[in-house]
């Protein structure tokens, strides 16, 4: 019986898996990605699906989850660290940018696809509050210039963030991420490093 229920659990993984990239493929095709057309680039039925996810709000979050987890653990590792904060924000930097080149389209698909409330709890839970504490620590340390936390970490966010929403609305085919990271990390140790 355990031997069964091993071999369901492999197969079942399997499936999801299968799905996920399904999905990411997808999206970096610019397809719809509707129940139908997972299903059928996934060689299974729509209703296969069913049995794993109650609808296709449920598949995305999974989807949603299995993408970003090892990007939120990432962080999680850069914010715990025992860096200094002006390190641990361009580690911060880095990371985002790393995930970008990654899954290029991923985020413009997620912000479609989510609620405004799920995108914002998300987004506070794990980096604003992080970086509202890389911040305390800055202004405690004396690296970074004594201003509101709160409002740092959201201009973080914005600065780091921003520009990954316009990156398909440059006029150049392939922006170089290199060069905007790079204006990036310049311009957040300009506005809220000590000089």
């Amino acid at each position: 019986m355990a031997k069964v229920s091993r071999k369901k659990n492999l197969f079942d993984d399997m499936v999801r898996q299968q799905i996920v990239t399904t999905v990411l493929d997808l999206i970096d095709r610019n397809q719809p990605v509707t129940m139908d057309v997972i299903a059928a680039n996934c060689g299974v039925a729509k209703g296969t699906l069913y049995n794993y996810f109650k609808n296709k709000r449920e598949l995305i979050n999974y989807v949603h989850h299995t993408i970003v987890n090892p990007k939120n653990n990432k962080h999680s590792a850069i914010f715990e660290s025992e860096k200094s904060p002006r390190d641990k924000l361009h580690d911060f930097v880095d990371a985002t940018f790393g995930f970008q080149k990654t899954y290029p389209l991923y985020f413009k698909f997620v912000q479609s696809q989510r609620t405004g409330y799920e995108a914002e709890r998300e987004k506070f839970d794990l980096i604003i509050q992080p970086l509202i504490k890389i911040c305390k620590e800055g202004i405690q340390k004396g690296e970074f210039l004594d201003l509101d936390p709160f409002v740092m970490a959201e201009m973080i966010f914005g600065t780091v963030i921003g520009p990954m929403q316009t990156l398909e609305d440059r006029e150049e085919k392939t922006p170089n991420l290199e060069r905007i990271k790079q204006d990036i990390t310049y311009l957040l140790d300009r506005m809220i490093i000590k000089q």
